[in-house]
């Protein structure tokens, strides 16, 4: 798979099961009992590999929430990023979708996912973008978040000891120019003091005024103070 092609996303979106990673529901678990009483959602992250789903991560977007609904900013979601669904919490004993929810899952991916009270691993529910339940299944896929970054790098550019650097166009010994300036370097700060030692020498000029008992100027005079 090229990088473009990952980068943007480009693959078969046709998958025939779903397969949840074990610390995302761990996670939303967690959120989900930090934001109670109010909602939590995120979008869900993850693949399509051989027409599985995996859900390996969450993609958090700004948003609000209250005890009665939860709002996401989607056109938030960076244009490189791609997820697959959403998961959202409800803080009472129903994990089914409302008018809203089902809103939300017809715009935003395939697979989402209900979590209710008490928040467990019992209490999630899934559904397909028209809001149907389907089932899942639970296991640890992390191995597939190392995979994806694996494939952004060859094995051939990985640097080793043995490697030699070919002079570049901003190495100091291929190029003339920085040569002249190591030639004609000047440190700056030793002139600098200089200068300021020179200052230091020059007399202060010094002006006085002498003023008649009226309160006017009488006599303007400069002089050099020693």
């Amino acid at each position: 798979m090229s990088f473009i092609s990952k980068l943007f996303g480009n693959n078969d979106d046709e998958f025939e099961e779903v397969r949840v990673d074990r610390e995302v529901l761990n996670s939303v678990i967690y959120y989900s009992k930090q934001a109670y009483p109010n909602e939590f959602l995120a979008f869900l992250d993850g693949k399509i590999k051989n027409r599985i789903l995996y859900i390996t991560g969450l993609i958090f977007i700004p948003g609000e929430t209250c005890e009665t609904g939860a709002v996401i900013h989607s056109e938030m979601v960076p244009m490189n990023t791609k997820y697959f669904g959403s998961v959202h919490s409800h803080p009472g004993p129903s994990a089914s979708p409302s008018d809203a929810d089902l809103m939300t899952f017809s715009k935003n991916g395939y697979f989402h996912m209900i979590v209710c009270l008490p928040y467990s691993y019992n209490t999630f529910k899934a559904y397909d973008r028209h809001g149907e339940s389907i089932d899942y299944i639970v296991g640890d896929y992390a191995y597939l978040v190392n995979d994806d970054l694996d494939e952004f790098f060859d094995e051939d550019d990985v640097l080793t000891d043995n490697d030699e650097f070919k002079p570049g166009f901003f190495d100091e010994d291929d190029d003339e120019f920085f040569k002249n300036l190591d030639e004609e370097k000047v440190n700056h700060y030793d002139e600098f003091e200089k200068r300021n030692q020179i200052n230091n020498q020059l007399p202060n000029n010094v002006i006085k005024i002498e003023l008649n008992n009226d309160g006017n100027v009488k006599k303007i005079s400069r002089r050099f103070k020693d």
